[in-house]
């Protein structure tokens, strides 16, 4: 298991290529401008806001559009034509316009297999103009189309899945445990790598431990870093 301080991108840029099994990961929105300013709305705001250490996530919409798409292909540059890239996303929102992550995705040298659908069991609006939200996206990404490595009985889980989000105790966007491990089933098997380039408080290599497979996590964040050492139990190798 190794854990690594900086950029994903330059860091992934320096890694072998074709050398990961499995990518799961998550990066921050850039939802900056969704901010409440009414002083009503403003507890909400800073209720549901997800602030991170060394990360501004202030973005123009084509800066992070080209940022994501930068991230993508170093991840499937360091894929092996078996592994999967899984990417957790949600539609973006301003001035009541929708962007989806598959703008980026499809300007992106990934391949797109298939999208999950994470209920997460609540709502996410305050004086909603739409439906209300409860989902999020993860997109099941790769290499190649197909060839891949799948463990078949996995399909148990279907398309929708019903998890409710991790708590705050460690980090303000923490994946569910439940997650990387029905990625880490689905799509690895023992020894194989796990990457996560945004791992933030280590969930995914959690998940890794319990499941033995090996576990490579990237963070900006130092303080991340001290979090995903003390709950995995390892030292992490500062680059």
């Amino acid at each position: 298991m190794e854990i690594i301080h900086g950029d994903c991108i330059n860091i992934m840029d320096r890694m072998n290529p074709s050398s990961v099994d499995l990518i799961v990961t998550s990066p921050p929105y850039n939802n900056w401008r969704n901010r409440r300013t009414q002083k009503r709305k403003k507890a909400y705001w800073d209720r549901t806001n997800i602030t991170y250490g060394n990360h501004c996530d202030k973005m123009t919409d084509i800066d992070y559009h080209n940022w994501q798409v930068d991230f993508l292909n170093s991840c499937v540059r360091v894929l092996k034509d078996t592994g999967t890239l899984v990417y957790n996303h949600k539609d973006r929102i301003f001035n009541f316009e929708v962007t989806s992550p598959l703008s980026w995705i499809f300007d992106s040298d990934c391949k797109y297999r298939q999208r999950i659908t994470w209920d997460r069991c609540g709502m996410q609006a305050f004086n909603p103009v739409r439906f209300y939200r409860t989902e999020e996206d993860i997109y099941i990404l790769g290499k190649l189309a197909k060839g891949f490595k799948w463990n078949k009985e996995c399909a148990k889980f279907k398309s929708i899945w019903k998890i409710p989000p991790s708590s705050k105790k460690y980090h303000p966007a923490a994946f569910p445990m439940e997650i990387p491990s029905r990625c880490i089933k689905a799509f690895t098997d023992k020894k194989d790598i796990v990457l996560d380039p945004f791992c933030g408080s280590g969930t995914t290599g959690l998940a890794c431990l319990e499941l033995d497979r090996d576990f490579i996590g990237i963070d900006n964040d130092k303080n991340c870093i001290q979090i995903t050492q003390e709950r995995c139990g390892i030292n992490p190798l500062i680059k």
